[in-house]
C-alpha cells in the first residue's frame, strides 16, 4: 500500500533526535499521513514507552511499536510500498547490518558526549534526549564511580588527549568510513533508498545540526555525505503524488 491509510499514525519522540528523524523519513517515503508529538516531561517518556523509557514510539491505529528498527520493519509489513529492504536477501541482510551499525555507532558517541557534559555540569539539549532523564542519570552514576583522571584517559582512547577532541576525532573517522563505503553509489548497497540509508541519515542529520559541537565541521568536510543527505531528502520530502 502507498498513499493514504485510514489508520491514524502518531510518532512520539523528540523532533531533532536521530532515531525520531529516521522514522519520520520512513513515513514520508511511504507517503503516510502522521503527526509528531514531542515529550515535554519525564512522565511523557514513561507514559509513551512504559517498558524502556526510550523514544521514538509509533502508534498505528491501536498498535504501539517501540524502537526505531522495529518500527521500520513493522511499517514495511503494514505498508510495503515502497519497501525499506532489498528483495535480494543478501543485500537486505547487508542493509540491516549497516542500519544497526549506524544506530549503535551514533548512540555510543552520543552517550560519551552526554557523560562529558554531565561531568562538566553542562545541560544536554532537550531535543537530543531519546531516553527518560532518570535513565541517563543512572548511566552517569555508573560512569562517575571511576576516578575522574582515569576516566578521562579511557574516554580519550588511552591517551591524554582532551576527551572532547577524542570524541570528535572518532566521529570524523566514522564519517570517513561511511564516505569510503558509499563511494559513487547514490545509496548504500543499492540504487534505491533503504532503512540503512535512513539510519545513516538520522546520524548525519544530528551532526549537521551540530548537536555535538564540532560535528558539523567534520561533516562539511565530507561533501559526498552531504550529497547523500540531499538525495535522501529529495525522496522523502512531502510533495504531491
Amino acid at each position: 500500500m502507498s498513499g493514504n491509510t485510514p489508520l491514524p499514525i502518531v510518532l512520539y519522540g523528540p523532533a531533532q533526535a536521530p532515531y525520531t528523524e529516521k522514522v519520520r523519513r520512513a513515513l514520508l517515503l511511504k507517503r503516510l499521513p502522521f503527526e509528531v508529538q514531542e515529550p515535554a516531561s519525564q512522565e511523557d517518556y514513561r507514559r509513551w514507552s512504559p517498558e524502556t523509557g526510550l523514544l521514538p514510539a509509533l502508534c498505528v491505529g491501536s498498535e504501539r511499536i517501540h524502537d526505531s528498527t522495529r518500527i521500520l520493519l513493522r511499517l514495511d509489513e503494514l505498508f510495503p510500498d515502497p519497501p525499506l529492504l532489498s528483495p535480494d536477501p543478501v543485500i537486505a541482510q547487508q542493509q540491516r547490518q549497516l542500519e544497526d551499525w549506524a544506530d549503535e555507532s551514533f548512540l555510543w558517541y552520543f552517550s560519551r558526549w552526554v557523560a562529558l557534559r554531565k561531568s562538566d555540569e553542562m545541560p544536554t539539549p532537550r531535543a537530543l534526549i531519546t531516553a527518560s532523564p532518570d535513565l541517563l542519570e543512572r548511566e552517569q552514576r555508573r560512569s562517575s564511580s571511576l576516578p575522574r583522571r582515569a576516566l578521562a584517559w579511557l574516554r580519550a582512547g588511552g591517551t591524554w588527549e582532551r576527551p572532547q577532541d577524542a570524541l570528535l576525532r572518532g566521529l570524523s573517522d566514522r564519517l570517513g568510513d561511511l564516505a569510503n563505503f558509499l563511494g559513487a553509489r547514490p545509496f548504500f548497497y543499492s540504487d534505491r533508498l533503504s532503512m540503512a540509508d535512513l539510519a545513516v541519515y538520522g546520524m548525519l542529520y544530528t551532526m549537521r545540526n551540530d548537536a555535538i559541537p564540532g560535528s558539523l565541521r567534520s561533516l562539511t568536510g565530507r561533501p559526498s555525505l552531504l550529497e547523500f543527505m540531499r538525495r535522501v531528502e529529495q525522496q522523502t520530502e512531502p510533495h504531491a503524488s
